[in-house]
């Protein structure tokens, strides 16, 4: 994981020779890096989870500005 954050301090981007090509985060692909315990530590998935409570807070603001 350090080697990720070093890599894209240093270059704004964290792929290397890591074995796994980590794309660029778009609205349209948010891809997650999934640090894992087990025989293949590191996968993508769709960082989606949070999609309905991000989208009832942005409504939640926008009638209530703080």
């Amino acid at each position: 994981m350090a080697d990720y954050l070093i890599r894209f301090a240093a270059t704004l981007d964290p792929n290397g020779n890591t074995g796994i090509e980590w794309p660029q985060y778009t609205t349209a692909s948010p891809n997650m890096l999934q640090f894992n315990d087990g025989l293949i530590p590191l996968t993508l998935s769709l960082a989606n989870y949070r999609e309905s409570a991000m989208s009832f807070t942005a409504q939640l603001m926008l009638v209530n500005p703080v």
